[in-house]
């Protein structure tokens, strides 16, 4: 049974009113292709252009858009039709050669454009119907349900980090006698304990690790090399296992106990199903978001391809293996050797070898699993590196679009995943173009202002309510500039080394668990400092050229804009590579929930509420008017999850604050220090309940719209930039950095001149 139709969208009735839907769909498709190539006077251009807008805006705020497949379907298709009159006047009219150098800087740009509206056009076919699952339930008889095995692969990350997991996923609510825990240590291979280099650490490892699954009544395996990295690590695992279906966690992703319930149905229901992926959820914010203080306040970066993208592709069963948090099943894994691993993103090449055989995959958008982002921008490069290098690789050796057995909608879906990690080639073009003009004069852009009007305009503000509408509520306006912003400069000679060499990269794994005790400038600043200084010196030029050449001003005045907009781009990303301190040992998150707090002084109750949650502690606000609290003073926690379970937790409060008519008190679990044996019940607590990561991450799904999110982002970038001028200066980093490099200085005169005595 096709996946597709084990939980069917609304409109889709059988396979022939499906086909006669998709038909209908590419016909459209065809005539208004067709109807952007035809020439309009630039007046008719103005009102077709502007006119189709108005629709779009209605549509977008119609309450039963989202219900009607028909509407959607024609809001994509106008869009769409926006965007190719564009895109064919753009080809026709403005390519026309006036010089060498303005030749070039136009087809840069043109370039530039054409892969943006690319990626835009792949973006809404991949997004037609969002797919949004319900959990198959599981059969009553335990004897029904497949064996499964969980694998928490493992190399360099502290045993920390590790013990919350496996005791995680020690508590999965799933038969026992069909489970079983592996803890795949690649950090402590025979290989590295008999390297003189590393012997001694991955001995102490090898051991550690192994008496802690030995507490925990899970299973250590390890190998004998450390070959092909994390897809290695797993394919020798499975030689040791037999489990029908295998759960995959990278070692900080730590599982809710419905994790399996949610998705194992799926596999029971469709004989042909090697996977289900469930969404990445982060407790911490990413380097972007810590330094710029935009966590709590916007989407992360990942909600974009977990909260609406990948039920996009699960819509056209294309929905891929993202490395972790994902069941696959054992008997289509082994048909094709295991996990792949020819290129570096091997979840990714799987799941494509996978679904080239014919085999159907799920998404399951309930986040079920709670990670670690990395700690630092160094980090969080390597990490976008390593998926760009990846999927350069699978467009290069195994190009979707060819590959034998894949559905033509696979293709499209495969190719947009990879097509997209291009972005840093175009960002750096657009970065770059307003300043050729500005600085060299150059013709970027063989157009009049008439022209700009009547055909770009409608399509960059029609480009803006499609992504409002698609992604809106994940992914607020002009954030993806941002993200790509601080990626492209890293990603270009990532990207292009693969493509000098498709074979030449290595796995490398992120780091994870982190601390910063101090703020300090990334390593990676100075390409954004660049940037400023071209930026900043354009607008000289600007004031020069507006009134050298008043017939040119139109010209002037975009440029000088663009700029400013770039501007903005570059100061939040001084703001990023401003690292901040950030020393939490176990992170906590928002939340809310009613709590009883039993006071053992008073020898009585007090009704409360939650206000965030770690591992190690909680905030609670308790209404008070003359009752004090003190510090120190020993409490119980009590409340229960979304199951219904009940936890009494001892704690202490380790500060108590005055707001308005509350007490906000903070809370210091006792159970955490008292010994590994209750330590258990603070993971279950704290990580158990999927509701909560539900609950923490549709709190920041909220669309803002167009000018909200243009001035937040414009707010984000000056405080940015501030905060990192700031701390350049006023901190005394610069006046260290001078007075280690004067004293370099002084060292080299020293050994010098000592060297010129001993010759003497």
């Amino acid at each position: 049974m096709n996946v597709l139709e084990t939980v069917r969208p609304p409109y889709i009735g059988s396979s022939l009113e499906n086909s006669i839907l998709v038909l209908g769909i590419t016909v459209s498709t065809a005539f208004l292709l067709y109807l952007s190539c035809v020439y309009l006077p630039l007046s008719h251009q103005f009102l077709v252009g502007w006119g189709i807008l108005i629709p779009l805006a209605v549509l977008k705020r119609s309450p039963n858009f989202n219900k009607k497949i028909p509407v959607r379907i024609l809001f994509l298709l106008l869009a769409t039709f926006i965007s190719m009159r564009y895109w064919f006047w753009r080809t026709s009219s403005t390519l026309f050669y006036t010089g060498f150098l303005d030749f070039c800087a136009v087809m840069l740009l043109y370039m530039a454009e054409s892969y943006s509206i690319s990626v835009h056009l792949l973006g809404m076919f991949v997004n037609v119907w969002p797919l949004s699952r319900e959990p198959v339930p599981l059969p009553l008889d335990s004897k029904q349900l497949p064996k499964v095995d969980i694998f928490i692969p493992t190399y360099s990350e502290s045993e920390e980090i590790v013990r919350v997991t496996a005791t995680a996923c020690a508590q999965i609510d799933y038969p026992r006698e069909k489970l079983n825990i592996y803890i795949l240590d690649d950090g402590g291979t025979v290989a590295r304990r008999n390297n003189p280099k590393t012997a001694q650490t991955a001995s102490d490892r090898h051991d550690s690790f192994k008496k802690m699954a030995d507490e925990l009544g899970v299973k250590y395996l390890t190998r004998e090399k450390n070959e092909h990295a994390k897809a290695g690590n797993i394919n020798e695992a499975l030689k040791h296992t037999d489990g029908e279906l295998v759960l995959i966690l990278d070692c900080d992703h730590v599982p809710t106990r419905d994790i399996l319930k949610n998705t194992v149905g799926l596999f029971i229901k469709d004989e042909k199903l090697f996977l289900v992926q469930t969404p990445h959820f982060f407790v911490n914010p990413s380097p972007v978001e810590k330094n710029l203080s935009t966590f709590m306040d916007a989407p992360s970066e990942n909600e974009m391809f977990y909260g609406s993208i990948q039920l996009g592709l699960d819509f056209w069963n294309s929905a891929f293996f993202c490395g972790s948090a994902a069941i696959l099943r054992r008997k289509c894994l082994e048909e094709v050797g295991g996990v792949v691993g020819e290129t570096i993103t091997e979840d990714a090449e799987t799941a494509l070898a996978l679904h080239s055989k014919g085999y159907n995959s799920a998404y399951i958008s309930r986040p079920m699993v709670c990670g670690l982002s990395p700690e630092t921008f160094d980090d969080f490069i390597l990490q976008r590196s390593r998926w760009s290098q990846g999927m350069t690789q699978i467009f290069i050796l195994k190009n979707p679009l060819l590959l034998k057995g894949l559905s033509l909608y696979q293709r499209l879906c495969y190719t947009n995943s990879c097509f997209f990690w291009f972005f840093g080639l175009t960002r750096i073009a657009f970065y770059l173009a307003p300043l050729a003009y500005l600085f060299f004069g150059l013709k970027i852009y063989n157009a009049s202002v008439q022209q700009v009007l009547a055909y770009a305009l409608p399509h960059v503000v029609g480009s803006i309510i499609v992504s409002d509408y698609l992604y809106g509520k994940v992914r607020w306006s002009f954030f993806s500039e941002l993200y790509e912003s601080v990626q492209s400069i890293f990603v270009i000679p990532a990207i292009i080394s693969v493509i000098l060499n498709p074979r030449a990269p290595t796995f490398k794994v992120t780091p994870k668990g982190k601390s910063l005790e101090n703020d300090f400038l990334s390593p990676l600043a100075g390409p954004f400092y660049v940037m400023l200084i071209l930026i900043l010196a354009g607008f000289p030029f600007a004031l020069i050229k507006w009134f050298s050449y008043p017939m040119h001003r139109d010209v002037i005045a975009i440029c000088t804009g663009w700029s400013v907009y770039n501007l903005v781009l570059v100061l939040a990303c001084l703001g990023v590579v401003w690292e901040k301190r950030y020393t939490r040992r176990f992170h906590r998150i928002e939340t809310k929930g009613s709590v009883k707090l039993f006071v053992t002084r008073l020898d009585s109750y007090l009704e409360g509420q939650f206000r965030d949650l770690s591992l190690t502690g909680a905030g609670i606000d308790i209404p008070m008017d003359s009752l004090v609290l003190n510090g120190n003073e020993e409490v119980f926690i009590e409340s229960r999850d979304s199951y219904g379970q009940e936890y009494k937790l001892k704690a202490k409060i380790a500060w108590v604050k005055k707001k308005g008519k509350l007490s906000q008190l903070g809370c210091e679990y006792a159970l955490y220090n008292e010994g590994k044996e209750t330590f258990p019940e603070l993971v279950r607590f704290f990580y158990g309940d999927s509701q909560r990561w539900v609950d923490f991450r549709e709190a920041r799904f909220n669309s803002v719209g167009f000018y909200h999110g243009l001035a937040y982002l414009a707010k984000k970038g000056v405080q940015g930039g501030w905060e990192n001028i700031k701390g350049i200066t006023l901190s005394g980093y610069l006046k260290s950095k001078l007075s280690s490099l004067f004293r370099k200085i002084d060292n080299d005169i020293i050994i010098s001149s000592e060297k010129e005595l001993k010759r003497a």
